[in-house]
């Protein structure tokens, strides 16, 4: 194991240093850790040019009587932008990958305390480095002990920042699942009496919907925010207690939770509640620029509608490959007939062509055939359509979506 630390001013005489139950007598707080983890073998001092005159030599022999060996990088004093890129370069590259390092921030004189912070979440946030520790020495020269802080879970907080982001803006729960199964495990291991019990099962049911979301897979997606939805209240007390920076998001949790819905099964088929949230979770997916899932799914998401429309609530055969089929050739047919062009009557025209709402229906289909086309070529025709206009277009057709599925319940 390697500690990391920076050298700076130290006092006269000694401090007892203390770190949960164990505690060290010594002038350095370098030698203080290394004497109560017991584990580190290296170490890398940066310091500037006056600090290395000041204690270079001191704390290296101090280091040396508890088996550790150390070396010295030299470092500007961070007094402009420049100066601090060139420290975190320096301590970036004074780690090898996958090394397990102890950082130690006591004497991050001035900005050097957040460089120091931010590099060592850099290195465990990008896995080049295991950072089992992060600590602070409070030095005291009252006479009272001088506590060494672990401040090792604030480096979560940037990759709970990140994970939460992603979750957020790209429906990825991915970091939020590793996070929480970690958390889950460090308790565990801990032996704490009020370890959580249900918090990693309830963040992988939210992996599970973002990644059912993105594949767009409604049923898979809806029945696991139906899981969300039921678990969501029980988990909050853990959520509080252990990952606390889920709690900031506890109310876009709570919008994946409406969304719930339990998969139809075979026997009582498919119903005008799951359709209603089949929509709902097309504008969730639009709404978080997931258009090409969105977009893919109003197809099928159409279908569901004219099949309940035909065959009423509860319609067991809605997954039937031909009967689908049929229902998306009806469509086209009805889109040839628009046009005066001749078409192949189906085994739903006569029904659809009486419809009241028709016309809405194929020009709906027309539209949305149309994205999806766009969307299905990825780009490659001669006069593709701006991207950002394809995005205005998918908010166009949930809107419409949503109109016409008024005129339907009607």
């Amino acid at each position: 194991m390697k500690l990391i630390s920076f050298l700076g001013e130290q006092g006269e005489g000694a401090g007892l240093y203390t770190c949960g139950v164990s505690s060290c007598e010594t002038r350095f707080v370098q030698e203080a850790i290394c004497r109560l983890l017991g584990t580190v073998d290296s170490a890398v001092l940066f310091a500037t040019e006056g600090a290395r005159k000041a204690t270079w030599e001191p704390v290296s022999l101090s280091l040396t009587r508890c088996g550790v060996t150390s070396e010295m990088v030299v470092i500007p004093n961070g007094e402009t932008e420049d100066e601090l890129w060139e420290i975190f370069r320096a301590i970036e590259t004074s780690i090898d990958d996958g090394e397990d390092i102890v950082f130690d921030i006591t004497h991050g004189y001035r900005s050097l305390l957040l460089v120091g912070f931010l590099s060592a979440a850099f290195l465990q946030t990008t896995g080049k480095a295991d950072i089992s520790r992060l600590f602070y020495g409070q030095y005291r020269d009252d006479g009272e002990a001088s506590p060494v802080l672990d401040m090792t879970p604030f480096l979560s907080i940037l990759d709970w920042t990140t994970s939460v982001h992603a979750f957020l803006r790209s429906m990825d729960a991915s970091g939020i699942n590793r996070l929480a199964n970690r958390t889950a495990k460090k308790a565990y291991l801990s032996g704490r009496p009020d370890a959580p019990e249900k918090l990693s099962r309830f963040a992988e049911a939210l992996d599970g919907f973002a990644v059912a979301t993105r594949m767009a897979r409604p049923v898979e997606a809806l029945n696991l925010a139906a899981g969300i939805a039921r678990d969501i209240d029980d988990v909050t007390g853990e959520v509080e207690v252990f990952t606390p920076p889920l709690v900031e998001v506890l109310d876009h949790i709570h919008q994946v939770g409406d969304l719930g819905i339990r998969k139809p099964e075979k026997s009582e088929g498919l119903t005008w509640a799951h359709v209603e949230k089949e929509l709902a979770l097309i504008g969730f997916m639009v709404e978080r620029g997931l258009l090409l899932q969105g977009v893919t799914f109003s197809r099928e998401w159409l279908v569901n509608v004219m099949l309940l429309a035909r065959f009423g609530d509860g319609y067991p055969g809605w997954l039937d490959p031909d009967t689908r089929y049929e229902m998306s050739q009806t469509f086209g047919a009805a889109i040839l007939k628009l046009k005066g062009s001749t078409y192949l009557p189906t085994y739903f025209i006569d029904w659809y062509m009486a419809l009241p709402y028709e016309d809405e229906a194929t020009r709906l289909w027309g539209e949305l055939s149309s994205l999806r086309n766009d969307f299905a070529h990825c780009g490659m025709r001669e006069y593709p359509p701006r991207t950002i206009r394809m995005s205005e277009k998918a908010g166009q057709l949930y809107r419409h979506l949503c109109v016409f599925f008024g005129i339907v319940m009607m």
